[in-house]
C-alpha cells in the first residue's frame, strides 16, 4: 500500500485496500489517461497516477474537491492530476479525450443516470473503457448469533441500513428518475460492449489492525446514529440495546473484545468498452 494511505483515516485505508487491487486490474501496467468521475477526496485518482496514469478528476461538490486538493498537493506524483469542480451531466471535456472513465460511488447521486453515462461514454475514446464501481457484498463481521438480541442481528443492519439509504434518496434526490436495473444493463443500454463484472474482497479475522477495528465500530455505529436519526427508528429496542453494548468499551461485550468476528468486505465494479454504438 502506498505510504500516504496511511496518513488516511480508517474508513479509507480500508475502502482503499479494496480498491488498489481493483485499479491495478483496470490499468494492467499502462499508463492510461483516466477520468475520475465524482473524484470525491481524491484518493483512487492518487491510486492511479502512482501507476503512472495521467488523471482528471472531477466533483461538482466544492467541499469534497477541495479536500482532494489538499491530498494531492502531499504526494510527489502531483502534476499527474488536474483537478476542477464540474457536472458528471455536462462535463467541459472535449469527445475522445480518454482511456478510461472511473467513476466511484456517484452514479447513485445523480438524477438522471442513463443521461449521465452517455456523457461519461462521450468522453471517452473508442474501445475506451467506462468502469461504474457501485454496490458490493454487505459487510460482515458479527456470528450469526451474538447471544444478546435474536440471531440475525448484522442481516437486520443491512435492512436497516438500506431504508435509511432510500429514505434519504427520496428526500435528497426528489427529481431522481428511476433505473430499476442492474448496474451491467445501464452500461449496455449505452451501447458499451465486451461487459465485465468483478467483486474484489477483503477479509480479515483478530488480531485487526487499528484501521479495520476503528472500520467496525464505525460502521456499527454509524447505522445505530442513522436509525436515531431524522430517517428512523428502523432496529427494534432488543437490537439497539445490543448495539450499545457491542460499543461500549467498558462493557463485557464489547465487541472488539470477541475472537470470533470476521470481517468481510466486497466492492463491485462494472466495465465496459466503447463501441461505434455507444
Amino acid at each position: 500500500m502506498n505510504h500516504w494511505v496511511t496518513q488516511l483515516n480508517s474508513n479509507s485505508q480500508v475502502y482503499l485496500s479494496v480498491i488498489e487491487p481493483m485499479i491495478d486490474w483496470l490499468c494492467a501496467e499502462q499508463a492510461l489517461q483516466v477520468l475520475d468521475a465524482g473524484c470525491g477526496r481524491g484518493e483512487p485518482a492518487l491510486l492511479f497516477a502512482s501507476r503512472g496514469c495521467r488523471v482528471t478528476g472531477v466533483d461538482k461538490d466544492a467541499t469534497m474537491l477541495e479536500s482532494a486538493l489538499h491530498l494531492v498537493s502531499q504526494v510527489p506524483f502531483s502534476g499527474e492530476i488536474k483537478l476542477a469542480q464540474g457536472d458528471l451531466a455536462q462535463l467541459a471535456d472535449e469527445d475522445d479525450s480518454f482511456d478510461l472513465v472511473w467513476t466511484s460511488a456517484a452514479l447513485h447521486h445523480v438524477a438522471d443516470k442513463v443521461a449521465t453515462v452517455k456523457e461519461l461514454s462521450r468522453v471517452l475514446k473508442l474501445g475506451g473503457r467506462l468502469a461504474i464501481r457501485e454496490g458490493g457484498l454487505p459487510l460482515q463481521f458479527l456470528p450469526f448469533d451474538i447471544g444478546l438480541t435474536a440471531p440475525g442481528l448484522q442481516d437486520r443492519l443491512h435492512v436497516a441500513d438500506n431504508q435509511w439509504f432510500v429514505s434519504m434518496t427520496q428526500a435528497t434526490l426528489p427529481e431522481e428518475r428511476p433505473y430499476p436495473f442492474g448496474w451491467s444493463q445501464l452500461l449496455r443500454g449505452a451501447g458499451f460492449v465486451n461487459i465485465q463484472a468483478r467483486t474484489f474482497l477483503m477479509e480479515a479475522l483478530p488480531p485487526f489492525t487499528a484501521a479495520q477495528a476503528e472500520f467496525i465500530t464505525y460502521h456499527l455505529w454509524r447505522t445505530y446514529e442513522r436509525d436515531r436519526g431524522q430517517y428512523g427508528p428502523l432496529l427494534n429496542e432488543a437490537d439497539c440495546l445490543a448495539v450499545q453494548q457491542l460499543l461500549d468499551s467498558s462493557s463485557p461485550h464489547y465487541i472488539l473484545a470477541r475472537d470470533d468476528l470476521h470481517l468481510r468486505y466486497g466492492l463491485c465494479v462494472y466495465v465496459g468498452e466503447k463501441s461505434s454504438d455507444s
